[in-house]
């Protein structure tokens, strides 16, 4: 087996057996060598546990760690010691992966590495037409790491030592925007570099179940206080951006995009 240039690490409470089965195979079947680890927890299903043993017997590159912790950080920061590669992505249980994802990613040696994103229905089959088309030209343009963290996004492949130097995802400001918006906020004021590769390659599923984004409303919007609090933000842009951050929490994507449209 080929020596793998990033480390895919998956967190993993419980999902339903299909999203897991299909998030997983999304992530052996790239086309550059990989290694998939999946951090499982006290409350994964024996269901979930018996896809990953399917799957580690064709696939010696899947491996299985659990979380020294129960929070969403503790399981990515399992994955992130666990990579034997040097390169690090992150990949939701529910979602899934282009094949192309690393291939096209780890050629460009920035600590972080960023693509496009296209949203799917809860059939996993159904395109919403709801993208994030990011383009390296308007991350240019704009002036603050906080407003560059919340323009990246997934898929996001990261290098190892640089997430290390940050302490990893940082378990002290909750669940949302932990692995992306605080962790890139973070990397960013330590000097992080940055690449975006224009194409889409992560590929959301979104629907009504659990997902962090999908939490009580004013749970995630706590959060949204411990991040601010941790980078210094105070009124009046702390009130501008709880806004615009918490009208996506507790829905959908795809309904809150009808309702703006519609409004519109």
């Amino acid at each position: 087996m080929k020596a793998p240039l990033a480390t895919i690490v998956i967190p993993l409470q419980r999902q339903p057996d299909a999203w897991l089965d299909r998030c997983v195979a999304s992530a052996l079947a790239q086309t550059a060598p990989v290694e998939v680890v999946v951090v499982v927890s006290d409350s994964t299903p024996d269901s979930n546990l018996a896809i990953l043993e399917r799957l580690k017997a064709d696939h010696p590159s899947l491996r299985t760690v659990g979380r020294p912790g129960p929070g969403f950080a503790d399981g990515l920061n399992a994955g992130i010691h666990a990579a034997t590669a040097g390169r690090v992505g992150f990949l939701l249980a529910d979602d899934w992966l282009d094949p192309t994802a690393v291939e096209r990613c780890v050629p460009h040696h920035a600590d972080i590495v960023s693509t496009q994103v296209s949203n799917f229905a809860e059939d996993g089959e159904t395109r919403l037409g709801i993208e994030r088309l990011i383009t390296a030209e308007t991350y240019e343009r704009l002036e603050s790491d906080q407003a560059r963290a919340s323009y990246l996004s997934h898929f996001y492949l990261f290098d190892k030592s640089a997430l290390l130097r940050v302490g990893g995802v940082d378990p002290e400001i909750g669940e949302t925007g932990a692995d992306d918006y605080d962790l890139v906020w973070t990397l960013l004021e330590n000097g992080a570099t940055v690449h975006i590769v224009e194409e889409v390659l992560y590929y959301k599923r979104d629907h009504h179940g659990e997902r962090l984004t999908l939490r009580d409303r004013e749970a995630q919007i706590a959060d949204l206080h411990k991040i601010f609090d941790k980078h210094g933000v105070h009124d009046p842009l702390r009130s501008e951006l709880v806004e615009k951050h918490a009208r996506w929490f507790g829905r959908p994507i795809h309904e809150v995009v009808a309702e703006r449209r519609k409004r519109d």
